[in-house]
């Protein structure tokens, strides 16, 4: 008898080591994203700002967007994109928190409060609070963490029935099935997705960081060469599959896609 859970882990190790093959492009993109996570750290572990502060207690959550990013992208390029934007999600979350307390150091005592003080961390923390004057994009980025929190994490209609298979069987009887992994062009848009909104990320935190130190922090993989390497596969992704215009749009935060 065929172990299921034997078989769903050789699924995942079989599609992982397809997309390598078939998508290197997109896992060479990926590594070269993650290598911009240096740049944005160094300032932190080396600079002050004008007022003498180090801020050396942003820099936690540059690691752990570079760690949820490492492991969405795992998830992602075993073709299980839904499981993908739940742990990208605390990353995107904590470049958002970057801006807040920037913007205010209250923001900050406020955070480790939380427990004590509820109500007034919700009011600061919560949908379109976590925008921030000090991350310049903070609008997009918090509108994909509200689509990341409509489409992924709560047991919504949309997320019942995603993946359902619902077909006639035997007279009398339907057969019902979920699905476990996305079909190809369902995975690429979410992948191109994903790699885009980190970079809108590293460049709006790089630029934080720019001004808060008072020089420039120049990512050695930019978000504009990504758009011209991959643009050419988007049009074609966009005319054969329905969903990936909205996918890039709304979770990828990627403007004009088409």
């Amino acid at each position: 008898m065929e172990d299921p859970i034997l078989h769903y882990r050789s699924a995942l190790s079989y599609n992982r080591e397809v997309f390598l093959i078939q998508q290197g492009a997109l896992v060479k993109a990926f590594s070269a994203i993650d290598g911009n996570f240096a740049s944005l750290i160094l300032p932190l572990a080396t600079k002050r700002a004008s007022n003498g502060h180090s801020h050396v207690s942003l820099a936690p959550f540059l690691m752990l967007l570079q760690r949820q990013a490492r492991v969405a992208f795992e998830l992602f390029s075993a073709d299980q994109s839904y499981q993908g934007w739940v742990v990208a999600r605390p990353g995107v979350e904590g470049a958002l928190i970057i801006g807040k307390w920037v913007d205010d150091p209250g923001n900050a005592r406020l955070w480790q409060n939380r427990y004590e003080k509820r109500s007034a961390y919700r009011s600061a923390y919560s949908g379109q609070a976590l925008r921030s004057k000090s991350l310049v994009n903070s609008a997009r980025i918090q509108s994909v963490l509200s689509k990341i929190n409509d489409d992924f994490v709560h047991a919504n209609p949309d997320y019942y029935g995603r993946h359902l298979l619902i077909r006639p069987g035997d007279p009398g009887y339907v057969n019902v099935a979920l699905n476990y992994f996305d079909d190809d062009p369902v995975q690429e848009a979410h992948v191109l997705a994903f790699l885009h909104l980190v970079l809108v990320i590293q460049q709006d935190l790089a630029d934080l960081l720019g001004r808060l130190f008072g020089v420039p922090v120049v990512l050695p993989n930019g978000i504009a060469e990504f758009e011209r390497t991959f643009l050419p596969r988007v049009q074609p992704l966009v005319a054969r599959y329905s969903g990936a215009k909205a996918i890039l749009e709304q979770l990828g935060s990627w403007q004009g896609a088409t």
